[in-house]
């Protein structure tokens, strides 16, 4: 039975979420007025939060699939130590 795989792309997502936010510092250094303040607070801090609660949810959704496979394995198969 092929896994569901919730870490791989949640990581691909932290690590465009990572440069974003190094891209938005840099971007900062040189706009710093009232326009830039606004796309701070309207798009970019929601932003951030709402991909830090869906990486959040997705290490939970991990754990609990990676339990309902185990729970659901056939006696008979294999058992494999997946790390994730």
């Amino acid at each position: 039975m092929k896994r569901a795989d919730f870490i791989s792309p949640a990581a691909g997502l932290e690590d465009a979420l990572r440069k974003l936010e190094q891209s938005w510092v840099e971007a900062k250094q040189q706009w710093n007025d009232p326009v830039s303040h606004r796309v701070d607070e309207e798009f970019m801090r929601p932003l951030r939060s709402q991909i830090r609660g869906l990486l959040d949810a997705s290490t939970k959704l991990a754990g609990v699939i990676r339990t309902a496979e185990e729970e659901c394995r056939h006696p008979n198969e294999q058992r494999f130590s997946v790390s994730g």
